[in-house]
């Protein structure tokens, strides 16, 4: 569990730093577009996009393993006598709902922190 925490923690934190540093790098270009016509909100529209490509992708592809990995685990546990499919299967869909929680929270204050940096200099 403890691990779980830990590899949760340093992929969000890397992947909001790494978005963080790209938006301090993007201000000059969002700043162009802000003067040849592009709105506020536009620009926001623009943000989201990009920040759920980049934050959510990893989720789906960790759905998808886990959906082929799925009936394969289940096997590993019978042979260990662990045969209750329907608890593991309730334990690993609450696991992936927790961790998507966080995941859309964390992308949330992403999404405004890059936001903040991006419109810095179109004040």
């Amino acid at each position: 569990m403890i691990l779980s925490i830990v590899f949760i923690t340093a992929a969000v934190l890397i992947i909001y730093y790494k978005q963080i540093s790209e938006g301090y790098e993007d201000q000059s270009r969002f700043e162009i577009m802000q003067k040849v016509g592009m709105t506020k909100k536009e620009i926001r529209k623009s943000i989201n996009s990009q920040l759920l490509t980049v934050f959510f992708l990893p989720l789906i592809i960790a759905f998808i393993h886990l959906v082929f990995a799925f009936p394969i685990i289940c096997r590993l546990l019978l042979t260990v006598s662990i045969n209750n499919v329907v608890l593991f299967a309730i334990t690993t869909v609450s696991s992936f709902i927790v961790f998507a929680v966080f995941y859309m929270i964390i992308y949330k204050i992403t999404s405004n922190s890059y936001y903040r940096i991006v419109s810095e200099t179109t004040k």
